[in-house]
């Protein structure tokens, strides 16, 4: 969800565009255009998680100024624009109608059949 999450704010697009490393302030302010502040804190826990997971890389100041963010291999595979982007595959297989079954697992283990079944009423295939 954090990675979905990254590609519905278009924070890779974000550091892409500004050409190098930006910081958290920098890239709240792209994502809401100055006009209303986002969440600072929720937008560093998701970096913190990403960057855990090689998705981004964070530059740590030598004057004891603000953290900056980049991109790395992994995640110019997240910007829009390209004509090599996994950024709509991210959004598809995060979407609720994907998710939704993998909460009728267990269920499926007790009772058997099939979770996208459970959870629409009809199988993938039919409902395509």
């Amino acid at each position: 969800m954090a990675l979905k999450s990254v590609v519905e704010l278009r924070i890779a697009d974000i550091i892409h565009y500004h050409g190098g490393p930006v910081t958290l302030s920098q890239i709240a302010s792209c994502i809401t255009g100055g006009l209303t502040l986002p969440d600072i804190t929720t937008l560093a826990r998701i970096m913190r998680l990403l960057i855990r997971r090689k998705i981004f890389t964070i530059h740590h100041p030598s004057d004891g100024g603000d953290f900056s963010y980049d991109l790395t291999n992994s995640s110019r595979w997240l910007l829009h624009d390209l004509e090599q982007t996994l950024a709509p595959m991210v959004l598809t297989e995060n979407h609720p109608w994907q998710i939704a079954p993998w909460h009728y697992f267990s269920q499926c283990v007790k009772e058997g059949g099939i979770a996208f079944k459970k959870a629409y009423g009809c199988e993938i295939w039919d409902l395509a």
